[in-house]
């Protein structure tokens, strides 16, 4: 009818329902990273409409970068059920494959999502990042230069493209994309982050190591963290004190007495996914990654601990002990499948060495020594969860970090009852074989050649697949000494880290 005004037609979600703005929300920031915020908006709005396939496909994702696999397998299952024509559905399986390291199975499903979703700029992204996973460093290339030939270079591509070109040795056409990002104002701040990061590891590969921790310097602060490192060796004391001598059972029970599980204990950028891998090509081996099982545990049995797991854990009670071993092996074996030993690299591993004392006392620990200033740096010029560890973002921070693990895990050597082997870094990478019949052996296993070539792990030597991390380039090169003395090259921009790790040597 004429003089009445028109309706603009209201956007709506699936089955007609309006788009939830909390849940609009909780997906920006998961895609800046800010995970655990996204989680408590994404978890209302499941108990609201616990059907909604966007609320459930943002929660699976949040559980698969938790490490929950076979969880946000489950809620994508009901999420694709609820929703079976959401273009989106290959996307989610790209990110499930990312994360398992199947990368041949990541092509597949990112080329469906561009398929469906013809110009959607996270497909794009997912499907260069899936090609460069699988080492087809061309194809990736090709096609960002065919895109943006197409569209013109956006952040997220373009952070992709700089990615691409470094790892193919274009470092300086790396740095011009990177440059060109930068310059622009709308760059959003979590790329700009991580971009800044990217351009100091170039030009710290090119030699201009100034510039370099510029660029590391100027990408941390552009975030508000806060930390305190007194605080946090307060906490680990009272660790230290709640953990006597742990002895294990006189008879201990099946899950008790298992051997199977193995675990790295040492910070990120320390050795961590090298040692993995050497130890998981061996074919009666498995390397799970940064697997976060310990933690999921844990907080299924929070009610039944009193306070603080990692103190609490001394006065469990028998039977909730096993109930937690029995809980953590089944887990394991539902991921990983079974093999004679399962390695669990997670960052948090040294920090639960009493729980790992108390559930598998029979269980190999495997610590790492490599040069204190090395680690500081290579933690200082990556993209680390942030949320979850504040300390990275500082060198001073980082240095009181590597000095409190070292005193904590050398408090527990003397607690727990684990099998324990350190690893000097610096001989592995110089004189592997020695070193690396030592670990083997440690951890009761046949010799076998291919842990020599950890790099060849992928090239069908061992079958194994291995859990993506920030390491993942670096271990597919032959072990070598590219890492030794990387500190050396910074001289005195390594003052605040030296301030931090020298400081109040005798005390905690």
């Amino acid at each position: 009818m004429k003089g009445r005004p028109s309706k603009r037609p209201v956007k709506r979600g699936p089955r007609g329902n309006a788009p939830d703005p909390d849940l609009q929300r909780a997906t920006e920031l998961f895609h800046v990273g800010r995970t655990r915020e996204a989680a408590r908006l994404v978890d209302a709005a499941v108990a609201r409409n616990p059907k909604d396939p966007n609320a459930l496909r943002i929660k699976a994702l949040i559980l698969l970068k938790g490490g929950l696999m076979l969880e946000a397998q489950r809620i994508l299952d009901r999420a694709h059920k609820a929703d079976p024509r959401n273009p989106m559905i290959p996307l989610d399986q790209a990110v499930i494959h990312k994360l398992g390291g199947r990368y041949r199975e990541m092509i597949d499903s990112a080329r469906e999502a561009c398929r469906r979703m013809p110009g959607n700029r996270r497909a794009e992204a997912m499907l260069v990042q899936a090609f460069e996973g699988a080492g087809e460093l061309d194809r990736a290339i090709e096609f960002v230069e065919r895109t943006i030939a197409s569209r013109g270079l956006d952040p997220e591509m373009a952070e992709t493209y700089a990615n691409v070109l470094e790892l193919a040795g274009r470092r300086e056409d790396g740095l011009v994309v990177a440059d060109r990002l930068l310059e622009s104002s709308s760059t959003p701040p979590p790329i700009r982050r991580r971009l800044l990061l990217h351009r100091g590891r170039m030009l710290e590969k090119l030699g201009r190591t100034d510039e370099a921790m510029d660029a590391f310097d100027a990408a941390h602060a552009l975030l508000p963290v806060e930390f305190d490192p007194d605080a946090w060796d307060r906490r680990l004391d009272d660790i230290i004190a709640a953990t006597d001598r742990l002895e294990p059972g006189a008879d201990p029970s099946v899950a008790e007495a298992s051997e199977v599980p193995v675990f790295i204990a040492s910070l990120p950028r320390s050795g961590t996914s090298l040692v993995e891998r050497i130890v998981g090509v061996h074919p009666e081996a498995h390397g799970a990654g940064e697997t976060g099982l310990i933690g999921d545990v844990l907080r299924g049995f929070r009610e039944e601990l009193d306070g603080d797991p990692d103190a609490a854990i001394r006065t469990a009670a028998p039977d909730v002990l096993e109930r937690m071993r029995v809980d953590y092996l089944e887990r394991q074996t539902a991921l990983f499948g079974r093999s004679a030993r399962i390695v669990n690299k997670h960052l948090s591993n040294w920090q639960r060495l009493p729980v790992i004392g108390r559930w598998f006392p029979r269980a190999r620990i495997i610590t790492i020594d490599r040069p204190p200033g090395d680690v500081a740096i290579s933690i200082y010029g990556q993209n680390l969860a942030h949320d979850r560890m504040p300390w990275t973002t500082r060198l001073d921070w980082i240095g009181r970090m590597i000095r409190s693990q070292a005193r904590f895990a050398e408090a527990m050597r003397s607690r727990v009852p684990n099998p324990w082997f350190e690893v000097d870094y610096t001989a592995l990478v110089t004189d592997p074989e020695p070193r690396i019949r030592e670990l083997i052996g440690f951890l009761g296993l046949d010799w076998d050649a291919r842990c020599l070539e950890p790099h060849r792990s992928e090239e069908g030597r061992g079958g194994r697949r291995f859990m993506p991390t920030l390491s993942m380039h670096q271990v597919r090169q032959p072990i070598g000494r590219g890492g030794l003395g990387r500190a050396e090259a910074f001289g005195d921009r390594m003052a605040a880290f030296e301030r931090g790790h020298g400081v109040d040597q005798a005390g905690g």
